[in-house]
């Protein structure tokens, strides 16, 4: 009779061994997908590190910050990653662009442009203000934890300057771009804070003389409120 209940326990043990560690882990896993289940209303603030054009991958001597306000809605969850809408509004954006120097045309090169100080204008290096609206995007977090999340993201939209931005042919207006990775720490029940980088992109999609573009290797904070 002894045998018989040593191999019952055994088996007992093996069954309850995988149970007990999924016990032991189950509560943090729901609770850390469960975290990233909920709306976010953002601040983001952004600055540039290096800037440069989009067709040649030529340095430009600029900056580039803006002041952005994010939302975010969920959408689903795929196999533990959840996915959100995210959209966004740029009411500062603060761009320093110009040609670099063997792009400024002479009367040799282009008449047309040299000879017209308007035109030529356009090369110099100079501020333009704009603003942008970014309503296509996606944001997906991976959770390690309750209140540590991984972020990849990006957002797609349209942004206007008070100049031809970067230089020369290219339009005041352009498109955007622009995807990220962030690390975000939740702070209390409320709120989170995050940082990352991002690679901004703008570009006219060739509507003007000439399409330069500009790259911009961005880092940002990020202040969420959760709703």
């Amino acid at each position: 009779m002894l045998c018989p209940d040593r191999r019952a326990l055994r088996r007992l043990l093996l069954a309850a061994v995988p149970s007990g560690f999924a016990f032991v882990f189950a509560g943090p896993t729901v609770a850390a997908q469960a975290a990233a289940q909920r709306p976010h209303v953002s601040m983001m603030l952004s600055g540039a590190v290096d800037t440069r054009t989009a067709s040649h991958n030529e340095t430009i001597d600029g900056a580039f910050r803006t002041l952005a306000i994010q939302l975010s809605r969920p959408l689903f969850m795929v196999r533990g990653v959840h996915v959100a809408w995210l959209g966004e509004v740029m009411p500062a954006m603060l761009v320093t662009a110009g040609a670099p120097p063997h792009r400024v045309p002479t009367p040799d090169r282009d008449p047309r442009e040299a000879n017209d100080p308007r035109r030529l204008a356009r090369y110099q290096v100079g501020d333009a203000f704009g603003v942008g609206f970014a309503p296509l995007g996606a944001e997906a977090a991976f959770s390690p934890s309750a209140k540590t999340h991984v972020l990849f993201n990006v957002t797609s939209g349209v942004a206007w300057f008070s100049r031809v931005v970067p230089y020369g042919k290219a339009t005041q207006a352009n498109f955007t771009v622009a995807p990220g990775l962030f690390l975000e720490r939740r702070i209390g029940g409320r709120r989170a804070f995050a940082l990352g980088y991002q690679l901004h992109h703008l570009s006219n999609a060739s509507m003007g003389g000439a399409n330069p573009g500009m790259n911009s290797h961005v880092f940002s904070v990020r202040i969420s409120t959760l709703q």
